[in-house]
């Protein structure tokens, strides 16, 4: 045990593995992964200053609007979980991508404000999507100048945030009474990541800054003012990171195509045979939570 701070909590830590950049690799470096003897939070022990250097173009591989109205039609989980608390109102989305769920927002009637650090992906969001983008590394000074929000969603962006309690803060600030934030991430107590350890697919060093446990996450919206009010591993969102889980697990492990493509099919053979321990409650890969703002 060092007295390195866990990012969420500032607890002290213990080193916890080595990692590499397996899924990209980008780079040989090697990553030192901690876990927070406190609250559990796993986390990247010093976060590379070149970290931009890891999100190359592929990584915002910008589509047509045909291909991106037929992703967004043909999952609309993330949309459907915000219309079962609100369906009209001011949204935010922090980390937006080339912005899938922004564009389905934006067809379901909401004013869609996002912020988002790839200036690529920014024109994009302005001039095809239609949407308010602003481009900024720093979503926590970015929201300041923004009104209040009805909803505000964080889809698998709060792991790659060097300051993600700052973030957690700003957002719980700007939200309107009543209004709701959403956060989905990887699950750091996940049946996968006991398994597979360093090698997690969803480990994704150095790209994934921090993990905190569902419970850790809840108390730190606790803290500013919010109330969980659902939680779940096992949504159609979860079960597809599982499913990708074991698919990228097993490819990572050769470099050559052909190999991948058979490790692509036996991974999903896999997890359809590991469907029922993946799905069993807390130990789905990612999990989402849903927390509101109280109208008092």
């Amino acid at each position: 045990m060092t007295q390195t701070p866990c990012l969420i909590c500032s607890g002290p830590s213990q080193d916890l593995f080595i990692a590499r950049d397996e899924n990209r690799r980008i780079s040989s470096a090697l990553f030192n992964y901690r876990r927070c003897l406190e609250c559990g939070t796993v986390f990247l022990q010093d976060v590379p200053t070149d970290l931009r250097r890891y999100y190359q173009d592929e990584y915002y591989a910008i589509p047509t609007m045909a291909h991106l109205h037929a992703i967004a039609q043909k999952d609309r989980t993330k949309i459907d979980t915000v219309k079962r608390y609100l369906t009209t109102g001011r949204l935010l989305e922090i980390g937006p991508a080339f912005g899938v769920f922004a564009y389905q927002a934006h067809l379901a009637g909401f004013a869609v404000d996002a912020i988002e650090m790839d200036a690529r992906c920014c024109e994009f969001l302005r001039s095809m999507v239609r949407v308010n983008a602003i481009c900024s590394e720093r979503p926590e000074e970015a929201i300041r100048s923004l009104a209040q929000h009805d909803v505000i969603a964080l889809w698998h962006v709060f792991e790659h945030l060097p300051r993600p309690v700052a973030v957690l803060e700003a957002a719980a600030g700007n939200l309107a009474a009543g209004g709701i934030l959403i956060i989905a991430l990887p699950n750091a107590e996940a049946l996968q990541f006991r398994i597979m350890g360093r090698r997690w697919p969803h480990l994704d060093a150095p790209r994934h800054i921090s993990l905190p446990p569902a419970r850790q996450l809840t108390r730190l919206a606790g803290r500013c003012g919010l109330e969980l009010i659902a939680l779940t591993t096992d949504d159609r969102d979860a079960r597809g990171w599982n499913r990708f889980g074991w698919q990228r697990w097993l490819m990572n492990r050769f470099a050559g195509r052909p190999m991948q493509w058979a490790m692509f099919f036996l991974g999903y053979l896999l997890s359809a045979l590991l469907a029922p321990m993946d799905r069993l409650p807390g130990r789905g890969s990612a999990y989402t939570a849903v927390f509101r703002k109280p109208a008092s």
